[in-house]
């Protein structure tokens, strides 16, 4: 039994309560409530169990999300999966990961769009296609071709009339690596939602449609957004051993921080910069293994609990 047999992710997500008098559809309760009952056996047993189940789940989630009345509907008692809306309420995104017992995970994705007037509301599944894109972080992906995550936080910035969806998520990867991911998110002139449209990451002589951090199993990294400041800062990382450049296995913290800030467009890197740790009294309180809350931990710097494995 490997220790992510039932991997448990827990970081801050901007996930808001909606006012709204009308009482929930009874149709909305009733899959919410096969929801909860599916959804931890999505992250239990064995690989073929969890494939079963994950499929049900995605199955009733669709249902649920081209429900009347889906996108205001706060779907909190699903506290195994990230339940995100965007700051200026244009979508939500809700999104989990399938832990395989070989230590690999696999991503899934949903973004429901703000239906405003319309009846109908746009939903975009994202398929995780991490293990075929070659150069990633040089790569423009759409939805059927997702670089798969899992994702705590969302960031709106604007330059003239185009606006940017940064998202900063958490990757598995494997037993040995595990990875951090910033991701800007656009869509085009028909909704389609785009990844990596433009080079938005200016790091000097380089630039990158994404960044994706490389870095040892379990590691505490750091990877947030600063509001202070309107900058995302995180941890610089170095090999921990002589000579082991590229051996992401070994790469730790180097106690050191570089950031991003948005300027004229782009997120820019700023090297050395003071990072201002803002943790609250539950920012240490984790849930209990074997049972998911993915909106207990507060600190997009800490790490996730791991189901099962006691702490």
């Amino acid at each position: 039994m490997t220790r992510f047999l039932a991997f448990l992710f827990f970081f801050s997500l901007s996930i808001h309560a909606f006012a709204d008098d009308t009482p929930p559809s009874p149709r909305l309760t009733a899959l919410e409530d096969s929801l909860k009952r599916i959804g931890p056996k999505v992250f239990k047993g064995k690989d073929e169990a969890k494939d079963e189940a994950n499929k049900k789940f995605i199955g009733f989630l669709r249902q649920a999300l081209q429900e009347p009345g889906a996108f205001e509907y706060p779907f909190d008692s699903l506290k195994f999966m990230a339940r995100l809306t965007a700051p200026d309420k244009q979508f939500r995104i809700f999104n989990w990961n399938l832990p395989l017992n070989d230590g690999t995970h696999q991503y899934f994705c949903f973004i429901l769009m703000n239906p405003g007037k319309q009846s109908q509301p746009t939903i975009h599944e994202l398929t995780d296609k991490s293990d075929e894109i070659r150069s990633p972080e040089t790569s423009t992906l759409s939805a059927d071709k997702w670089y798969g995550a899992l994702y705590y936080r969302i960031i709106v910035t604007q330059s003239k009339k185009d606006k940017y969806y940064t998202l900063l998520g958490w990757d598995g990867n494997n037993n040995m690596i595990w990875k951090k991911v910033i991701e800007v998110l656009t869509f085009r002139n028909d909704g389609a939602p785009l990844f990596g449209e433009n080079s938005m990451f200016d790091m000097g002589k380089i630039s990158k449609r994404r960044i994706i951090f490389q870095y040892k199993a379990e590691l505490v990294m750091t990877l947030r957004y600063e509001e202070a400041d309107k900058q995302i800062v995180f941890d610089r990382l170095a090999p921990e051993i002589p000579n082991a450049d590229g051996m992401y296995q070994f790469y730790t913290q180097t106690f050191t921080y570089d950031g991003f800030k948005f300027k004229k467009g782009k997120w820019r890197l700023i090297e050395d910069v003071e990072a201002k740790n803002k943790k609250r009294r539950q920012d240490d309180k984790y849930n209990a293994p074997g049972q998911p809350d993915m909106n207990r931990q507060r600190n997009e710097g800490d790490k996730p609990n791991l189901g099962g494995k006691p702490r």
